[in-house]
């Protein structure tokens, strides 16, 4: 091998390591983290190498009471516009509103025609969502199923079908130059799901014994052991229950998104031979779209409009509702606070609600819950029957994806701090180690390639807040005032001076909202006290007779708030209207 060397000749080993230096990368894989990690909701993953980017999910959240008016939040996506040039595409995993919400808000701030690939039912609620924005001539729809493979500058996408709590559901395995990075989206392994859409699972090994390099994997349910139940559990016990409500009437709330369930429980009203009366906007508009891309059909012999529910006995009636987390609009609330004019819940009614509350909605639940009760109604819920099974997988299931995969990186997502973190201990239990595990922050860019795996920076990253038409223009200081608004009040205090001299033409006037009641009796004093403080401030801003408006009023703000501060312990906001005649 020395003399063949010497002599210039090129040896079968010369060759591999000029071939593997020829098509070794020219850069690394960045994927930067604008949603959904640290955090429920607002799902957002950018891939960038070198010109080429795509972009993977599109969601919102839901605001907090720490948010006030807020209709949703949706991620900063400053860093997409800046590089739109680069976009080749947005993949979408599935149509639920954390992962398609933000849709029109991106697609209008990128302000150019985008590339959406996704399944026929999730691309038709993306459409759905477009078209309330009037938007939907801005997107190219790319239809894909399981096994679809596409080609994105750089990138060769290829998705796989997942089971979940809405159907179309996909995990995306995306070939880069660095290597295979494999996101699963939301899944559970469920072996006997509705509508027969088995879990993939045969085609995600073959893509582990070809190697991957990066696994993302949700998070949602890591703290949970075991398995997730399979759906046909609770095709059982809603068997078991319409049986049992034989001569009463049923009332069902599910989410309007989970249109297998939905289908089920038409079958089972036809089964039963009983009418089906649909309420709520979002439901109506889930089954209109489940029936148009031919995911379900419906016998429209079986629906019934709800004013005909006076003429059907109760036996031989379901409705089917929005409503299962107390949402204040919803059909089932206002059922439950006795607002539904077409529908009074009384004692023959059995009412199922086939959902979990999502943390933080709770008390809304249980607060129609209880309404429910108290009109006469039976009310069957999750605590009492299995009438939901969660759409995210447990650990026996994260552990099984892992194996099955058997990545070098590894990078948990779609979970708040807490979950990513059970989720990376999960993993390094099964012999995965610590350094080739990254806890993704908001706006964390991490670089990758076969020999390198690091947070690198941060890119423009949080939460822009939507409210009505306004997108961004609601910030932390509007927030801060709001919530002041909620808890001390408003209270304003008017001025009317002579525009010639300066001095006080009547007694300063103080109207409050929140802050105390004006024609309370105990209040005179405050007032009297309030008025006192204010025309002792105006003589102090008049020099040479003229008075220095501005001054003045930021001093009776400053003044009356320390007045509250000090007296009643209180915070409210003051505004000062000073009016010179």
């Amino acid at each position: 091998m020395r003399n063949d060397r010497q002599k210039g000749k090129k040896t079968g080993a010369d060759r591999a390591i000029r071939a593997d230096n020829a098509f070794r990368p020219k850069g690394k894989l960045k994927v930067m983290f604008l949603g959904g990690v640290g955090e429920i909701g607002k799902n957002m993953t950018a891939f960038e190498y070198n010109d080429s980017l795509v972009v993977i999910d599109a969601g919102v959240s839901f605001p907090g009471n720490d948010m006030p008016g807020v209709d949703v939040v949706i991620p900063d996506i400053s860093y997409i516009v800046e590089n739109k040039h680069k976009l080749k595409a947005v993949l979408l995993t599935h149509g639920h509103e954390d992962h398609i919400g933000a849709l029109p808000f991106f697609i209008e701030k990128l302000g150019c025609k985008v590339d959406l690939y996704g399944t026929k039912l999730t691309l038709a609620l993306a459409e759905n969502k477009l078209v309330e924005h009037d938007l939907q001539n801005k997107a190219n729809y790319i239809t894909v199923a399981d096994k679809s493979v596409v080609t994105l500058g750089d990138f060769t996408a290829e998705f796989i079908h997942v089971s979940h709590s809405v159907a179309g559901s996909l995990a995306i395995c995306l070939r880069t130059p660095v290597g295979t990075v494999l996101h699963t989206g939301d899944f559970k392994i469920d072996y006997t799901p509705l509508g027969n859409e088995i879990m993939n699972l045969n085609r995600i090994a073959e893509i582990g014994k070809q190697g991957v390099l990066l696994l993302m994997s949700e998070s949602t349910n890591v703290e949970k052991p075991g398995y997730t139940l399979s759906e046909s559990v609770v095709e059982n016990t809603m068997n078991k229950l319409f049986a049992e409500a034989k001569g009463r009437r049923i009332i069902i709330a599910t989410f309007a998104s989970n249109i297998d369930r939905v289908g089920m429980i038409m079958d089972l009203a036809r089964q039963y031979k009983r009418k089906i009366v649909v309420t709520g906007r979002s439901m109506l508009n889930y089954i209109e779209t489940a029936c148009r891309v031919g995911h379900i059909s419906v016998d429209k012999n079986l629906i019934v409009e709800t004013d005909q529910l006076a003429n059907l006995e109760d036996g031989k009636v379901v409705v089917l509702c929005t409503g299962s987390q107390g949402e204040p609009m919803s059909a089932l609330t206002r059922m439950a606070n006795g607002e539904f004019n077409k529908i009074k819940i009384g004692s023959n009614d059995t009412i199922i609600i086939s959902a979990n509350p999502i943390p933080g909605n709770e008390r809304d639940v249980y607060n129609v819950i209880n309404n429910l009760y108290r009109l006469g109604a039976l009310v069957v819920y999750s605590r009492l029957a299995e009438v939901h099974v969660s759409g995210h997988a447990c650990q026996e299931e994260l552990k099984l994806i892992y194996t099955l995969v058997k990545p070098k990186y590894f990078i948990p997502v779609h979970g708040e701090y807490r979950h990513l973190k059970r989720h990376s201990m999960l993993v390094q239990q099964l012999g995965h180690k610590q350094s080739n595990v990254i806890i993704p922050e908001l706006g964390d860019c991490v670089e990758l390639d076969r020999n390198t795996f690091e947070v690198t920076g941060k890119v423009a990253y949080g939460n822009v807040m939507v409210d009505g038409l306004g997108v961004g223009d609601v910030g932390n200081i509007v927030l801060k005032d709001r919530l002041t608004l909620a808890e001390d009040g408003v209270l304003v205090a008017v001025v009317c001076v002579g525009k010639s001299d300066g001095k006080l033409l009547c007694p300063p006037q103080v109207v409050s909202r929140g802050c105390f009641f004006s024609g309370d009796v105990n209040s005179f004093e405050t007032i009297e006290d309030v008025k006192r403080i204010i025309a002792a401030e105006v003589p102090k801003y008049v020099f040479n007779r003229i008075l220095e408006v501005d001054s003045l009023k930021q001093s009776i703000q400053r003044t009356v708030k320390q007045y509250f501060k000090h007296k009643l312990k209180r915070n409210p906001i003051v505004l000062s209207v000073v009016t010179e005649i």
